[in-house]
């Protein structure tokens, strides 16, 4: 009866007085004489619950509409701001009688915008679970679908070459059955069709990362020979263990091989060029491509970028995912190579990720069953079998495109590069037809990301074998297919080399400024010379590779026998030390027997 807060008050001593005023017992009497005891009850708690029926049915509807809008593509709006867009479209709608309860409306809007998010990540991620899938893709083996994506890292990498930090990319691709992180690249920004078949090498080669005491290697090819010795050895048939040993960390930790039935990218330019189609092409992968802005159609790689936070904020550098996590002296800390980069991300799928219990991998019959992905690898390679991919010194150059041209007695030009070794001698006067119709032009394997050399597959040995480039001496820097287009381009701009003569700056200096000054490097150029850098730093990497395969097959080829293992150097530019291709067919020894 009565006020509570005047109870209250009363009862704390805050009011002295306690007896109610006369005015206050005649009401009760009226309530009395007019509901009986409900009329002396407090109206606040026989107040009917506050719905959303009592605001206008035409406020409602275009709420719903405008709220509808914030799909993450539109910047955030407030409350008042909704609200004044809600009134703003009843009014040209023609509904200017409408009405609402304040207090309630302001409370129905406030559900509405906790409904679409608070900001515009999150408003992103709402809008699309409108249309995402209600179940998980049923990939029942490794290699059946292969997820591949590229994502900024969100540290700050060191450039050796210019002595700046600068962003760089992540590709990655992942087994989509199991969850095993197949390959992993570190490019820089923005990743091209190129990249994007080396990730495709990447995944057809199994590698191996080895741990002694405290040393860590390098993330290895496993189909690589180093030693060759088929004498007194008992091959087994089986496959190859990759499950990891949880009691420590030593030993040899395996990151499979797999041919993918298909591939699961996005719209992104770089996995729908035609470089990237031709090559899937020509190994009978099909390319299942995502809807446009809908990531959560790729769900798995997606939800593996958010794994790899745990990895780069291990390293200095760390810039976090916007602004609002980056720390002021971020710059200035001591960063690491786009190639450190590289190996720790490596080690942490190797040593951490692989390692770890992945809670989306649950069996059905066993739901409660802790399997890590190598764990569920093995496991379904007990069904399906083996799955191993017959290994190729030469696979790289099935990733890189094909150029032809005509071999002259200067050698072969290629964007106005010419490129010319003794490899060439024989095809200076090729007989129209002996490589393509209708014409005698030879065909080459072009590196973009490294123009210092070319790739000629020879027709009688099939080695694949460098022709350098006649300059390649003069410059240390490194020379890609940005940089000459950039040149040529500038060229262009200024009209032409007729613009430069000679003493034609002096003449300019002299009649403008009297007196020399130097500017900044433009930061267009610099970002190129850094990309090229490290693009020229792993294409290097991966030719030598191939190179060390090649000459290790040979020395396997060309064995005499004997029971001591013989270690071979790579081998030299000789022909008469070529080797017929259908060596090459034959699967590695380590891919074919455990030892």
């Amino acid at each position: 009866m009565g006020d509570r807060a005047l109870q209250r008050r009363i009862a704390n001593g805050e009011i002295k007085r306690s007896a109610p005023v006369d005015s206050t017992i005649r009401n009760w009497v009226r309530a009395w004489k007019r509901d009986g005891l409900l009329g002396l009850l407090d109206a606040r708690s026989l107040r009917r619950e506050q719905t959303w029926e009592r605001i206008d049915e035409r406020y409602r509807t275009v709420a719903e509409l405008v709220f509808a809008t914030l799909d993450g593509d539109r910047a955030d709006a407030n409350i008042s701001e909704l609200d004044r867009r809600i009134k703003v479209e009843l009014k040209r709608a023609g509904h200017v009688d409408v009405s609402t309860p304040q207090r309630l409306t302001a409370e129905y809007l406030a559900h509405l915008k906790r409904g679409a998010g608070a900001t515009t990540r999150t408003q992103r991620s709402r809008s699309l679970q409108r249309v995402s899938g209600k179940e998980h893709f049923p990939a029942i083996r490794p290699g059946q679908i292969v997820a591949i994506d590229a994502t900024r890292a969100d540290n700050l990498v060191y450039d050796p070459l210019l002595g700046r930090p600068f962003s760089v990319e992540i590709l990655t691709a992942i087994d989509v059955a199991t969850r095993v992180i197949l390959a992993l690249r570190v490019v820089p920004k923005s990743a091209d069709g190129i990249d994007a078949g080396l990730l495709l090498y990447d995944i057809c080669r199994p590698f191996s990362m080895m741990v002694e005491g405290t040393t860590i290697s390098h993330w290895r090819w496993a189909g690589l020979p180093q030693v060759v010795d088929a004498s007194d050895v008992a091959v087994k048939v089986g496959r190859r263990s990759v499950a990891p040993d949880f009691t420590t960390l030593q030993g040899e930790h395996h990151i499979p091989g797999v041919m993918p039935d298909a591939i699961r990218a996005d719209h992104g330019s770089i996995f729908v060029s035609d470089h990237f189609r031709a090559i899937l092409r020509d190994f009978g992968i099909d390319l299942l491509l995502s809807r446009g802005k809908k990531p959560t159609d790729n769900p798995h790689v997606e939800r593996w970028h958010e794994t790899l936070q745990r990895a780069v904020q291990q390293l200095p550098g760390y810039k976090g995912r916007n602004t609002s996590e980056r720390g002021r002296l971020v710059a200035e800390e001591a960063l690491v190579t786009a190639a450190e980069l590289e190996e720790h991300l490596r080690r942490f799928v190797a040593l951490d990720y692989h390692r770890s219990w992945h809670t989306g991998l649950v069996i059905g019959g066993e739901p409660t069953a802790r399997t890590s992905p190598l764990e569920l690898w093995d496991i379904m390679l007990d069904v399906t079998g083996r799955i191993d991919v017959p290994q190729r010194a030469d696979m790289i150059y099935q990733m890189l495109p094909v150029k032809w041209g005509t071999v002259g007695v200067a050698g072969v030009e290629f964007a106005e590069m010419v490129y010319d070794g003794k490899l060439l001698d024989d095809f200076r006067n090729v007989a129209r037809g002996q490589f393509r119709d209708d014409d005698n032009k030879v065909p080459f394997l072009v590196d973009p990301h490294d123009l210092s050399s070319i790739w000629f597959p020879h027709p009688e040995t099939g080695r694949v074998r460098p022709v350098a480039w006649r300059g390649s001496f003069f410059t240390d820097a490194p020379m890609t297919d940005t940089i000459v287009q950039a040149v040529r381009r500038r060229v262009r701009e200024r009209g032409g080399n007729h613009i430069l003569s000679r003493g034609s700056a002096q003449r300019q200096i002299l009649d403008e400024l009297t007196e020399l000054t130097s500017g900044p490097v433009p930061t267009d150029w610099t970002a190129k010379l850094s990309a090229a850098h490290r693009r020229v730093e792993q294409s290097r990497k991966d030719h030598e590779e191939a190179q060390a395969a090649q000459g290790a097959t040979r020395d396997e080829a060309t064995q005499s026998g004997g029971n001591e293992a013989r270690t071979k150097t790579p081998h030299t530019d000789s022909p008469q030390d070529d080797v017929p291709l259908d060596i090459l067919d034959v699967p590695w020894p380590t891919m074919r027997a455990d030892s």
